[in-house]
């Protein structure tokens, strides 16, 4: 789901956490958001390609960005 997809999950209060861990595809970071329901959410760009992040920062704040307060980091 894009950003913008999942901020507006969140705002629902549908998201209960975030999550940054490394890609298991690609060398850099992913996010994830845990949704209420059950199962997990990757943020992907508008093509539903899975977004890498170089660094854990930068994947960190794309995290916050949707919206969380604080982000898990899963390494």
């Amino acid at each position: 789901m894009t950003a913008e997809q999942l901020r507006a999950l969140y705002r629902q209060q549908l998201l209960i956490e975030a999550l940054v861990e490394p890609s298991l595809d690609n060398e850099g970071w992913v996010v994830e958001c845990r949704h209420a329901a059950g199962g997990l959410m990757a943020l992907t760009n508008a093509d539903g390609v899975e977004q890498c992040f170089l660094d854990i920062d930068q994947a960190t704040l794309n995290a916050l960005e949707i919206g969380f307060q604080q982000v898990r980091i899963i390494d």
